[in-house]
């Protein structure tokens, strides 16, 4: 199924209860995801630009049943997941459960007890890595650097998944097509 900006920001509308503020907060957010995914993937030949564009702004439509520093945060992919997949957005599903952090392992849900089932949440396509790793740099709707990106997910997480952080976003680099 294809799907324009237009219908994206519908979908989102749809999911946010009728809550404007947070509506408003999620989507300025997803607007600078999109942004940086649609910067990282400038000269990488083979990418589904549309995706990136609709993929990055659908990507937290889960944040409305999971808001951000609640128990339930980390489950934001996974409902958007269901939310997606609902609506027939398989790819797109995929997406929104695999762009946490540079992606979550079997084994990190393992270590730290996290709320989440069992298995791997790692993004496999470009497509997925490229919005996992943009989001990674937008803090609220401000754009930081690689470096504090690294810096949050090495305090807030640990050292291996800062340094995970910083891995993605090399492999994004490492794509692009010399000019």
């Amino acid at each position: 199924m294809v799907m324009n900006e237009k219908q994206a920001i519908a979908l989102l509308k749809k999911y946010s209860k009728g809550d404007e503020k947070v509506f408003k907060l999620v989507l300025n957010h997803s607007k600078a995801v999109q942004k940086v995914a649609l910067d990282l993937s400038k000269n990488i030949p083979g990418i589904d630009l549309n995706l990136i564009k609709i993929g990055s702004l659908l990507h937290d439509i889960g944040r409305f049943g999971c808001p951000p520093r609640t128990e339930l945060s980390i489950r934001h992919g996974i409902r958007g997941a269901e939310i997606l997949r609902k609506e027939g957005y398989k790819e797109l599903a995929r997406i929104a459960e695999r762009h946490l952090g540079a992606g979550i392992s079997k084994e990190d849900i393992e270590e730290q007890n996290l709320n989440l089932p069992k298995r791997d949440f790692m993004p496999l396509t470009k497509e997925e890595k490229i919005i996992a790793c943009a989001d990674n740099f937008v803090f609220g709707k401000r754009i930081g650097t690689i470096e504090e990106v690294v810096r949050r997910f090495s305090k807030e997480v640990s050292p291996k998944i800062g340094k995970r952080a910083k891995d993605l976003y090399d492999e994004t680099l490492s794509w692009k097509k010399a000019k």
